[in-house]
């Protein structure tokens, strides 16, 4: 039996692209008796392991880089690579990122999809982009959902809202945990640094999608509110994955008439790289999102010995336990409150730190890597 992996994806920083990055890396270094052939584009092989795998039975094969654009990866999906994994002799698809192709059933292909965004069917209305776009998206991912054979999720959380938002049956759902990337634990990391920003100075991080559903103007308004109380001087880092133009302009906008100049740092599309050496000389992370289905950076500022503050919405408690700080994204006051609590306590600093170092080390690649692998393998 052979198993394909579709790792076929877009180029740009996100968490689709950290997953699959991940997974890799992790995969190279398994011992795997299952045949398995990775599809993968030519401009992920800079960050994955230079050997890719001593494993001989893992085969990487690289597809051209302009299938990293949209439209251009759903043709494939859809009506070249069902054909090529039937002529590959496949048996069974891993599809990592929320859409797997419709011909494999048809071609008798058992397919697992992994949905990694609930958005569509809770915070439609905040999706970025146009509205058309997104409705086709909405719809192309429901179309995966049924066709598959086999739905993972990334958390308890996930499993209940898609159940009920698609009336689906739950033991055709299976939750597995992201994970960090196993580099964030190394104690020799070498942390790439941005050569114009001053680490020693005072600053509250955040690291996230610029999108409406990440709340980014109520955290600028309590962040406001913040300022004129704590003597401190100081500043909000921002590392944004720009998605959604139009509000990153608003963004910027708000800035220019509510801060002074460099009391808002923002840094687009930032190297994955860098975030280790922010995580660790900022006072606090602080992440508001509405939706989330797992959220892994808060998991990446623990690792980084960093107090982590954070939405208590969706998934964000499964995931964080006792080891963050919570409050209502909704509430500004609160959520200012909660910043300058863990800038000031220096007690409850001390208790985030202690229990998110713990905390993110329960998500462990090998284990969720291992398992994603046995629930393929099981499919009949």
């Amino acid at each position: 039996m052979t198993i394909g992996i579709d790792f076929v994806g877009t180029n740009l920083g996100s968490g689709t692209k950290t997953y699959n990055i991940n997974f890799c890396n992790q995969l190279n270094t398994l011992s795997i008796s299952t045949n398995i052939k990775v599809f993968i584009c030519k401009n992920y092989l800079s960050q994955i392991s230079a050997e890719l795998s001593k494993n001989s039975k893992i085969e990487y094969i690289i597809k051209p880089n302009f299938l990293s654009i949209t439209l251009f990866r759903m043709l494939w999906m859809q009506l070249i690579f069902p054909i090529e994994l039937k002529s590959l002799g496949i048996k069974k698809l891993y599809s990592p990122m929320n859409f797997t192709p419709f011909l494999a059933r048809f071609l008798k292909i058992k397919t697992v999809l992994c949905l990694h965004s609930n958005l569509p069917w809770i915070y439609f209305d905040l999706m970025p982009g146009n509205i058309v776009r997104n409705f086709l998206t909405k719809k192309l991912m429901e179309l995966s959902i049924y066709f598959c054979d086999i739905l993972i999720v990334d958390s308890f959380f996930a499993k209940k809202e898609i159940i009920k938002a698609l009336s689906l049956y739950k033991k055709k759902i299976e939750v597995v945990y992201l994970n960090i990337n196993q580099s964030f634990f190394l104690k020799k990391n070498v942390k790439h640094l941005i050569s114009t920003f001053n680490y020693k100075s005072n600053y509250i991080l955040s690291v996230m999608s610029c999108v409406k559903y990440h709340n980014i103007i109520n955290l600028l308004k309590a962040f406001r509110l913040l300022s004129k109380e704590v003597n401190l001087n100081i500043k909000l880092v921002l590392v944004l994955q720009v998605l959604d133009k139009n509000y990153f302009l608003e963004i910027k906008k708000y800035v220019t008439d509510n801060f002074k100049k460099k009391e808002i740092l923002i840094f687009n599309n930032l190297e994955s790289n860098k975030l280790a050496a922010l995580y660790s000389s900022s006072k606090l992370y602080v992440f508001t999102s509405y939706c989330e289905v797992f959220g892994l950076t808060s998991l990446e500022a623990m690792s980084q010995s960093t107090p982590v503050v954070i939405s208590n919405r969706s998934a964000l408690p499964e995931i964080n336990g006792t080891s963050a700080l919570y409050f209502d994204p909704d509430n500004i006051m609160e959520m200012k409150k909660s910043l300058k609590k863990a800038l000031s306590d220096m007690r409850l600093r001390k208790k985030l730190i202690k229990s998110g170092s713990k905390q993110c080390k329960k998500f462990n690649s090998k284990i969720n890597v291992n398992k994603t692998i046995k629930i393929i393998r099981e499919l009949t």
